[in-house]
């Protein structure tokens, strides 16, 4: 019962999906660097970034990026000695806003604008054939002169590239684990304009109606990407003189161009903060060796350590209700101990848990959450067994009092007057005022056990109680200590 909830909660519902997103966020994390290990010699995508120091030495830092240093790097990438076979664009490059054409230099400013963007029109239009070209889609424009220009550019280049129209990247608790699947998305245009994908790949694309998001492997911005400044370029190396051999990520079979400058366009990821271009890229290489939810192996994990690990928790609480409801003082101070056993037990699965997730994460690409599991051991652990154990550890309790009584009752009036008297004895009325209570606590749960010759209940509770103020004092003193010292400092 308990499974069923937190499966339809989780997956349906979504009740845990912020819980679930920094699970990944550590765990994949941890699967980077041995993934990148065991797959980084061979990548996929090269990654050429707009560093801030290609952007004051080639680009001025001008916004928007000027069109005639644009069209010189795209026809460096265009003419490598071995062409991509996939350029994506993750710039925005519809025409320049002219300006209001009042002096000489702003009419000569608009002119050069204007020939840069016919520059970089051509590239586009006559770029290699082996080359496809995956544009990002203009922004929308408030400007009304600026969406006339959009309207009259995109036809002229819509038969020579293919438009992404969605270029968002979705932001979830603050965090990038995945990306909307949409097929107007970047990742998505690249993947269906690839040439060398194998048709085969069981990605999110091939499920339109499910709602699903596409997942991010982190080991993919390791294993899949290379990134390479935009000074790499051959149109940025110096002509005469020794030249550097070409860089790897320039001689792979996609290449995405994008800026990785400022703050706008960060987003964290399970590798920390990453641009736009490679959340783009790394997408694009997870819809080609895509990651499993694995919702289905999820279930049945989940019916499997119910029914494992649910039996094993209802013998803890009966063996904790049984042994305080006991008569022997030995037992009920032995209690409290099988609730720690019993947490630390719940560590301790929780930790097996969550290497599986790293290992299917590492090997399989399976995404296994260790989350829903883990919530329903704790509901399993302290709600549901707890109250039904208690219940009929009650009963049993009950009917053998009974039958104590019974059989005193049976022997005689003195032998029930005993009875009686012994089972009052062992469970007496305790005062529950706070001043009671701290007398019990100090004091008299100690004094009874002492009088009666119960050494091993008093040392046990001897025990509990130590361990108890000493964690009470160590949370004390890491709350308390620094600003009690500031404060000291501050009257000296």
């Amino acid at each position: 019962m308990v499974t069923a909830v937190v499966h339809f909660f989780h997956h349906t519902l979504h009740v845990l999906d912020a819980v679930d997103g920094y699970a990944f966020f550590a765990i994949g994390n941890l699967t980077t660097d041995s993934t990148s290990r065991d797959s980084g010699n061979k990548p996929t995508v090269g990654v050429v970034l707009i560093d801030q120091k290609s952007n004051e030495d080639y680009y001025w830092e001008r916004s928007p990026l000027d069109r005639c240093e644009l069209t010189k790097d795209l026809q460096a990438i265009y003419a490598l000695p071995s062409p991509p076979k996939l350029l994506v664009i993750d710039l925005d490059l519809s025409p320049a806003l002219l300006e209001p054409a009042v002096d000489p230099t702003a009419i000569a400013r608009n002119d050069h604008a204007a020939f840069c963007d016919e520059q970089l029109l051509t590239t586009l239009k006559y770029h290699p054939a082996i080359t496809r070209t995956v544009v990002m889609a203009a922004s929308r424009m408030l400007n009304a002169r600026a969406r006339v220009g959009i309207a009259k550019w995109r036809p002229k280049l819509a038969p020579f590239v293919a438009f992404a129209e969605d270029p968002t990247i979705s932001v979830r608790y603050g965090l990038v684990n995945d990306v909307e699947c949409i097929p107007t998305s970047i990742a998505a245009t690249a993947y269906r304009h690839y040439s060398d994908k194998t048709g085969k790949e069981d990605n999110c694309l091939n499920h339109p109606a499910s709602d699903k998001p596409l997942t991010i492997n982190p080991g993919n911005y390791f294993s899949t990407l290379r990134a390479v400044p935009l000074s790499k370029l051959p149109s940025r190396v110096p002509t005469s003189g020794w030249r550097e051999p070409l860089p790897d990520a320039l001689t792979l079979p996609v290449i995405f161009l994008g800026t990785s400058y400022g703050d706008d366009d960060t987003f964290l990821t399970p590798l920390g903060t990453m641009y736009g271009v490679e959340v783009h890229a790394a997408a694009f290489t997870s819809l080609l060796y895509p990651t499993s939810k694995g919702d289905v192996l999820a279930f049945f994990l989940d019916i499997g350590i119910a029914l494992g690990l649910g039996s094993a928790i209802a013998w803890s609480w009966r063996s904790y209700f049984k042994r305080r409801f006991s008569s022997r003082a030995f037992d009920r101070q032995l209690a409290p101990w099988l609730i720690i056993l019993l947490v630390i037990g719940l560590i301790v699965v929780l930790a097996i848990l969550t290497l599986v997730s790293y290992w299917l994460l590492r090997h399989y690409n399976i995404w296994l959450s260790p989350i829903p599991i883990a919530v329903g051991m704790l509901f399993e652990s302290f709600f549901n067994s707890a109250v039904s154990a208690a219940v009929g550890e009650g009963y049993e309790q009950r009917q053998a009092l009974v039958r104590r009584l019974q059989a005193a009752h049976a022997s005689g009036p003195d032998s029930f007057a005993s009875q009686v008297t012994l089972e009052a004895s062992q469970r007496p009325r305790h005062a529950h005022s706070l001043r009671g209570r701290a007398a019990r606590f100090c004091k008299t749960d100690f004094r009874g056990l002492r009088d009666k010759g119960h050494k091993g209940a008093l040392a046990l509770l001897i025990l509990r109680r130590t361990a108890f103020v000493v964690l009470l004092l160590w949370l004390l003193w890491a709350v308390f200590w620094e600003p009690l010292h500031s404060f000291l400092e501050r009257l000296s």
